[in-house]
């Protein structure tokens, strides 16, 4: 047997620290890659220290990727329970706390930000002693550290716990087996095809070695450290890219080198049970519901899709809706894609993944609804106004399409239109949707037809309206009654 190095995992509250930690740690810029400041996909990191090394899994603290955290969790040897001195204990912070009980992970208390004025570790050591966690500071067997990762204040102290920690717990692999370990994540680069950042937990992988999970198989072309540079070989606790899978595999699944000899019988086993995110799936409330939604995602990662599944169904319940998935998949919006939505009378999703300008002029034509962002928030607000709209068309009594806009004054907006369904009557509040999207309200004080005042105009007649409202009103814009 030989040794071999810990694995950690960071976890806590969304903005207590964990990125500014490792960036610290590695003196590599994350936070400033990741769109909106916040890390949206597990990575994984290794480093030296004191001639020891020491490998970091980096997990999003926002709620809705708490399937992500998990999976790290899982992995590791170690975890860091990060708290901000200034905030103290947050829901996350429990939600990680119950996965280290879950896991029965060996951990160490980083209490971050003492730089801050107004922190106070004594008061987060008592919140953790309430949650039945006890620090050696206190009497108890837990390890805690006061740390300023922006000012990389008792990082070193950290490190020592963390390389002290792995030697108590005697980590070893056997370097004459056959390498296995867990897909950390999964992603299609545009030249090199499915990369999979897996961490082995055992043996040795190699350029060459055939390779399974419980869905995938194929054989290694080649393997990459995570500053995408060339190896042969990859050993226990290290984070490695790895290419050649036939398809994409699912993050969280455990891998493992095989025998020429068995890849054949293996690829025949796992035609059966081939998992696709292409099948659709179902959200939806236990009451009865008239709202429906069909979804076509693409997304940069199978972990972003993760998230918006999870979000999709917590949207389904407590708004009483049903979300139908026609399709979820990793990569770019193709023409397919766009075909399959029109037949469907789905709306697209697109996250953290940059569209052809050929894909937005296809779906203006089609008329699609678009619903595109970066970060994973955004995505949530986006589809809770679609949901909004959603469920306040089936309550209007009509809906009109902006087709001229005349004059716009501060408080007033002179427009023509067509009515598409139901009927406008003076005085009636409107909604004012833009791209799918509720950007204003206001209300009809004016209402002519055929250059004639009226108080009603039905389903397919044109009309000129004055709205009171301070929203700019553009062409194409919808009004809902």
């Amino acid at each position: 047997m030989t040794k071999r190095p810990p694995i950690v995992v960071i976890l806590g509250h969304i903005d207590h620290g964990k990125t500014t930690l490792l960036d610290t740690i590695q003196n590599t810029k994350i936070t400033q890659q990741e769109s909106g400041g916040i890390t949206q996909r597990v990575s994984a990191y290794e480093i030296m220290y004191k001639n020891g090394r020491i490998t970091f899994i980096d997990t999003p603290g926002h709620s809705d990727f708490f399937s992500l955290r998990e999976k790290g969790a899982k992995i590791a040897d170690i975890a860091i329970l990060i708290i901000a001195a200034d905030e103290g204990i947050k829901p996350q912070t429990i939600e990680c706390i119950d996965y280290i009980k879950k896991f029965n992970l060996p951990f160490i208390v980083a209490i971050n930000k003492i730089d801050k004025p107004n922190a106070n570790p004594d008061k987060i050591k008592k919140q953790l002693s309430e949650l039945g966690i006890i620090v050696e500071e206190w009497g108890g067997q837990v390890p805690c550290v006061n740390i300023s990762a922006i000012k990389n204040l008792g990082i070193d102290e950290l490190l020592d716990l963390i390389l002290l920690l792995g030697d108590i717990l005697n980590l070893n692999y056997d370097d004459n087996k056959m390498g296995e370990g867990y897909i950390l994540e999964v992603t299609k680069d545009s030249k090199k095809g499915i990369l999979s950042l897996g961490i082995i937990t055992d043996g040795i992988v190699k350029s060459g070695d055939y390779i399974t999970t419980a869905t995938i198989s194929g054989k290694i072309k080649f393997l990459e450290d995570v500053f995408f540079r060339r190896i042969n070989v990859a050993k226990p606790s290290m984070p490695v890219f790895i290419n050649g899978f036939e398809n994409l595999p699912q993050p969280g699944e455990i891998f493992k080198i095989i025998n020429r000899s068995e890849i054949d019988k293996i690829k025949k086993e796992l035609i059966e049970k081939e998992i696709s995110f292409k099948k659709q799936i179902y959200f939806s409330s236990d009451s009865e519901t008239d709202t429906r939604i069909n979804l076509i995602i693409k997304t940069d990662l199978y972990g972003s899709l993760d998230a918006i599944l999870n979000i999709l169904d917590n949207l389904a319940k407590e708004n009483k809706i049903e979300i139908k998935i026609i399709k979820g998949d990793v990569g770019n919006i193709t023409s397919e894609d766009l075909k399959l939505a029109k037949q469907t009378e789905s709306i697209l999703i697109a996250f953290n993944i940059k569209l052809a300008q050929n894909i937005y002029e296809e779906i203006k034509n089609l008329n699609l609804i678009l619903i595109q962002a970066n970060v994973i928030y955004e995505i949530k607000d986006k589809i809770k106004d679609l949901i909004d709209i959603k469920q306040k068309e089936q309550k209007s009594r009509g809906e009109l399409e902006v087709l001229g806009v005349f004059n716009q004054l501060l408080n007033k907006k002179t427009i023509g239109g067509k009515v598409i369904y139901g009927e406008l009557r003076l005085n009636d509040r409107v909604l004012i949707i833009r791209d799918g999207i509720v950007i204003g309200k206001g209300k009809i004080i004016s209402l002519e037809k055929n250059k004639i005042k009226t108080n009603e105009v039905k389903k397919d007649e044109l009309c000129g309206l004055i709205i009171q409202t301070t929203t700019s009103i553009n062409l194409g814009d919808k009004l809902i009654i």
